[in-house]
């Protein structure tokens, strides 16, 4: 009867947090937490689904340092959540010395090491949104047939959240996005520009965040709709959007400014050596470049980037713009 009790009032905490908000962040943390109480796992995790790439990521870490997993991305079919993520279909490892589809790739990472895994899909309405698991440390303290459906249902609330916020996202996005690519636009970029400047005031003077912006420019893009048409125009933004976007982290910004204009914003880790972040940016934007040929015909781009505080943002974007048209003038007079 305590074990139904406690099921119940489970179950009701979880509903009043959905049905309480439509902020996404609170909810999931409320309802990780929940978790937390009623299975006290080794760790637990909630991992969101790219959709762009289908790639798994970690919103989510608890009982493991976050900052470990922050930036590592799960491929589909990768482990036990790449695979429930991949079929829709939950996992319940009792054992993972007995199981192929385990990988220690996070165990490695951050010293833990796995005994058992319940891993389930937050699905609603066929769309899959991301994977919840928990990790038992021990071997006498292995989860239930019966926590694993309780698990089950838990996801689906939670998959109900995500529904819930991304219709309610959607709404506020329709006014700054680009219809062509789906990136931010203009107006949004200008709104951010905002909202950070007249936060400056507020950051101390040593405050240690920086962030990259990146211009990029298509070179051959008028000649691009000459050639092969306004609808092959459209496809090559659209192509570029996605290979640019791949490359960048969750919590960066792109924005489609222009035209054939783009604009990123990456935060730059406070420890961060600015020279190999700059280095590493180049690498990646030459590497978009030859990934570009796959549209079957050549387009090449030019790009300038600058590293700053967020709250010199204008004269970043400035210095970047200004690095970018150096570039092309470069290429035009060689």
């Amino acid at each position: 009867m305590e074990q139904l009790y406690k099921i119940k009032k489970l179950f009701a905490s979880i509903g009043m947090l959905i049905t309480s908000s439509l902020e996404l962040e609170e909810i999931l943390d409320g309802i990780m937490e929940e978790v937390r109480l009623f299975f006290e796992p080794g760790n637990w995790s909630l991992l969101r689904l790219d959709s762009n790439t289908n790639e798994l990521f970690f919103i989510i870490a608890k009982g493991i340092d976050s900052e470990l997993v922050r930036d590592i991305r799960l491929q589909p079919g990768e482990g036990i959540a790449g695979t429930v993520a991949e079929t829709g279909d939950p996992i319940y490892v009792p054992d993972t010395s007995k199981d192929s589809r385990f990988t220690d790739k996070i165990d490695r990472i951050t010293g833990f090491t796995t005994r058992s895994v319940m891993a389930v899909p937050l699905i609603f309405r066929n769309t899959i949104y991301g994977v919840i698991e928990l990790v038992s440390r021990s071997e006498n303290d292995l989860f239930s047939e019966d926590d694993y459906l309780i698990l089950k249902t838990i996801a689906d609330f939670s998959a109900i959240a995500f529904s819930n916020a991304t219709l309610y996202e959607e709404a506020l996005l329709m006014g700054s996005t680009d219809p062509l690519t789906g990136l931010y636009n203009r107006h949004k970029l200008e709104n951010l520009v905002d909202d950070w400047n007249s936060l400056q005031h507020f950051r101390r003077v040593d405050d240690p965040n920086r962030i990259a912006i990146i211009m990029v420019d298509v070179d051959n893009f008028k000649q691009i709709n000459d050639m092969h048409g306004h609808r092959q125009g459209d496809l090559v933004l659209k192509h570029l959007a996605r290979i640019i976007r791949a490359s960048l982290r969750n919590d960066d910004f792109l924005f489609r400014i222009g035209g054939d204009e783009f604009l990123a914003i990456i935060r730059v880790p406070p420890d961060a050596n600015t020279e190999l972040v700059e280095r590493r940016l180049i690498r990646n934007l030459n590497k978009l470049n030859g990934e570009s040929d796959k549209l079957g015909f050549p387009v090449l781009f030019s790009y300038g980037i600058s590293i700053g505080p967020p709250s010199k943002i204008k004269s970043l974007i400035e210095e970047s713009d200004a690095n970018m048209y150096e570039q092309k003038r470069k290429k035009l007079t060689s």
